[in-house]
C-alpha cells in the first residue's frame, strides 16, 4: 500500500473511531408508570425491586423527572447512578445515551439489590412491615426508596435521628457537601434534603403513578400519608456505595 494509501486508510479509521465514540443523550420526560415498567420488565432486577417497581418509578420522577440525559456532574441517568458505580468502561455519556429500558437494566445490575442491608434500612422495612412508626413518623414507600439512594451513611444517622427524638437529619444537619472527609456523618444529601424530606417528594410520585396505572404496571400508594409533597428538587447528590 502506498503511503498515501495508508494515510488515507488511517484517516478514515480515525474518523470511523471519532463517530463511534460520540454519544448524544435526548433529553425525555418518562412518567412515573415507564420507569417503573422497564423496572418490572428488566431481567436484572431481582424479585424484590419487581414487587416494588412502582416505588423506583417515583423515585426516577423525584431524581431526574423522567431525564436520561439527567445529571449534576456525579450521578447520571433517570435514577441517577452513581459514577463510581458505572460499569467498567462505560461513560457518563455512553450511560445517559441508552434507552430508558437499558438504563434501568444497567442500574439494576450495578446496584438494585444493593444499599438494603444497613442499619437504617432494616429498620424502616421493619417498621413499614408491622405498620409501626418510627417515633410518631410514619414510614413509606418513599422514605425507603431515599434511604437506598442516599445509602447507608444517611440513612443510618437520619433512622438513629427520629428514634432518638430528633428531627430527621438531626437537630443541626451535617451536609455531605459539606464533610468530603467524614462522609459517615453526614445526615443530608448535597441539597440538604434527608431521606424524611426526599420520601415525601419520591411518596408524592408514587402516588401519580397509582392515579394512572399504565404500561400494565399496577401502581398502589403505600402509607401515602407520611409526609407533605415538598417541590421538586434538582437531582440528588446521592451517595449510592
Amino acid at each position: 500500500m502506498s503511503a498515501r494509501a495508508l494515510m488515507g486508510a488511517m484517516l478514515a479509521l480515525h474518523a470511523g473511531l471519532r463517530f463511534a465514540s460520540a454519544q448524544a443523550c435526548n433529553p425525555t420526560s418518562y412518567s412515573a408508570s415507564d420507569i417503573a415498567a422497564a423496572v418490572a420488565a428488566s431481567p436484572n432486577a431481582n424479585s424484590a425491586l419487581k414487587s416494588s417497581s412502582c416505588t423506583w418509578g417515583g423515585a426516577g420522577r423525584s431524581e431526574s423527572q423522567g431525564n436520561l440525559c439527567a445529571s449534576n456532574g456525579n450521578n447520571f441517568g433517570v435514577l441517577q447512578l452513581n459514577r463510581g458505580n458505572l460499569p467498567p468502561g462505560v461513560t457518563p455519556a455512553a450511560y445517559m445515551a441508552e434507552p430508558l429500558q437499558q438504563q434501568v437494566n444497567t442500574w439494576a445490575a450495578q446496584v438494585g439489590s444493593g444499599n438494603t442491608s444497613s442499619t437504617g434500612y432494616q429498620t424502616l422495612s421493619s417498621a413499614q412491615a408491622s405498620g409501626q412508626s418510627i417515633d410518631g413518623t410514619p414510614v413509606t414507600s418513599g422514605m425507603m426508596a431515599a434511604c437506598f439512594q442516599f445509602g447507608p451513611a444517611i440513612c443510618n444517622n437520619d433512622v438513629a435521628a427520629l428514634q432518638s427524638g430528633q428531627p430527621c437529619g438531626g437537630t443541626s444537619p451535617v451536609n455531605i457537601n459539606n464533610v468530603p472527609r467524614n462522609q459517615g456523618s453526614a445526615t443530608t444529601d448535597g441539597n440538604g434534603q434527608t431521606i424524611c424530606s426526599w420520601g415525601g417528594n419520591i411518596q408524592a410520585n408514587i402516588n401519580s403513578a397509582a392515579a394512572t396505572c399504565t404500561n400494565g404496571v399496577q401502581c398502589a400508594p403505600v402509607n401515602s400519608a407520611a409526609s407533605p409533597t415538598p417541590p421538586v428538587a434538582a437531582p440528588s447528590d446521592i451517595n449510592v456505595s
